[in-house]
């Protein structure tokens, strides 16, 4: 079994994977987060066998897309890859109900848990926000900066480049299309669960499929009511630190779950 870096050129065979273990097929989600991260793969005589990334901030580490190909389960190949991205630092992940008991076992801990959900967004816009430009980067870095605690201008500069962040007086929301048929929204940092639920109707209404992921009961309710379903949950943890840093009760929505 060869342990290697993943690149661009394994997009294919990374998004084949996630399709054979019931993942939806986003090459375009792998690519961003390759190139926003360091990705490993395992590989045996039959092509992938394994994938996980890590992307790393000053603050912390965020670990994502551990998948191991129905051919080698339960053999150990998702604890070789996860052990093989941690170090003493913080780290952090979104863990499914079959991943969770794996990563309790190093040292992982719940500290929340987020909602996922998807379809058609059937509410009006709210009508209070406005689209970001290039100029407004230190705005949304700075805010985002204090909500996360964590610094990762390189996404934001993303986000403004690829898809849309809309700004209201109370809150940022970014969107964008993780596949043809989907629209991302995310990460929305708001005031009050009434804040994120303006954003988020802004964000959605008119874009077709959109996706969501929220913890907060009263925009859980919001998104519901307005045609969104739920997927199942995910739960966050986190190793080396009791809980994540900054004002996570504004932090409404991630951009994505693989970058916290």
């Amino acid at each position: 079994m060869e342990l290697r870096r993943l690149t661009v050129d394994d997009l294919t065979a990374c998004s084949d994977l996630a399709e054979s273990r019931s993942w939806p097929r986003e090459e375009s989600k792998w690519e961003f987060l390759l190139t926003c991260g360091e990705g490993w793969g395992l590989f045996d005589s039959e092509g992938l066998a394994g994938t996980t990334i890590v992307t790393r901030y000053p603050e912390l580490a965020s670990i994502s897309m551990v998948l191991v190909a129905e051919r080698c389960a339960r053999q150990g190949l998702g604890r070789r890859l996860v052990s093989h991205v941690l170090d003493t630092g913080v780290s952090t992940l979104f863990a499914t109900a079959m991943g969770r008991p794996l990563y309790e076992q190093l040292d992982f801990h719940a500290v929340g848990f987020t909602d996922i959900h998807a379809g058609e967004f059937t509410g009006p816009i709210s009508d209070i926000s406005h689209i970001a430009t290039p100029a407004n980067l230190d705005e949304l870095v700075s805010l985002d900066t204090k909500v996360t605690g964590i610094t990762r201008p390189f996404l934001w500069e993303a986000l403004l480049a690829m898809g849309s962040v809309r700004v209201s007086a109370n809150g940022i929301a970014g969107s964008w299309r993780v596949r043809e048929d989907m629209l991302l929204i995310g990460p929305v940092i708001a005031d009050t669960p009434a804040d994120a639920c303006a954003l988020i109707a802004d964000s959605a209404a008119g874009n077709g499929r959109v996706r969501v992921d929220v913890h907060d009961p009263e925009v859980t309710a919001f998104v519901r009511a307005h045609g969104l379903e739920s997927w199942g949950e995910a739960t966050w943890m986190v190793r080396n630190a009791d809980q994540l840093p900054g004002d996570r009760a504004r932090y409404h929505a991630p951009i994505l779950q693989a970058l916290g």
